[in-house]
């Protein structure tokens, strides 16, 4: 009862604390969201490390790690395949049972060619238009582009274009 009576007297006082804090935990919760996708942290596992350097050399490298790795269609499909995809490489990190050379399994590379398309649509839109290929017929980027941006080995920085 002490609590409802404190409220009562304190209304304005009190939703003005729940926003400020509400306002903290967003702000606290976005830098973490932003931060989670560097290759700062990404860098930090020790499977990554090699790739982390090949990329900060490379053409892409004021990208974030998930603005080509995760999927961009909408917010929740997002903040799922972060939390999937982040699940898998703790488990593998954990466990250090990560392959010396790390390859994309065929989900990631459907993830990493919708993201080309989706930055490079200009582009790409050219290229298909002159082969006679339409872009929605899964066209594998990678196929000719997988060098650009972790380099043919863990010393290059990938093929510098632009």
């Amino acid at each position: 009862m002490e609590l409802r009576n404190l409220f009562k007297r304190h209304t304005l006082a009190c939703l003005a604390g729940g926003f400020v804090i509400g306002l903290g935990v967003f702000g606290v919760g976005s830098a973490a969201m932003s931060f989670s996708g560097s290759a700062t942290f990404c860098g930090f596992c020790h499977a990554m490390k090699d790739v982390k350097a090949s990329y900060m050399v490379s053409s892409h490298s004021q990208l974030e790690c998930t603005d080509c790795h995760l999927p961009h269609d909408n917010v929740a499909i997002y903040m799922i395949e972060k939390g999937r995809t982040g699940m898998i490489d703790t488990y593998h990190e954990v466990l250090r049972d990560y392959p010396a050379h790390i390859t994309l399994s065929e989900r990631g590379r459907e993830t990493v060619n919708a993201n080309c398309l989706r930055c490079h649509e200009n582009t790409m839109g050219e290229v298909h238009a002159s082969r006679g290929v339409a872009m929605d017929t899964g066209g594998d980027c990678l196929k000719c582009h997988s060098r650009i941006v972790h380099g043919s080995n863990h010393l290059e920085g990938g093929i510098k274009v632009e």
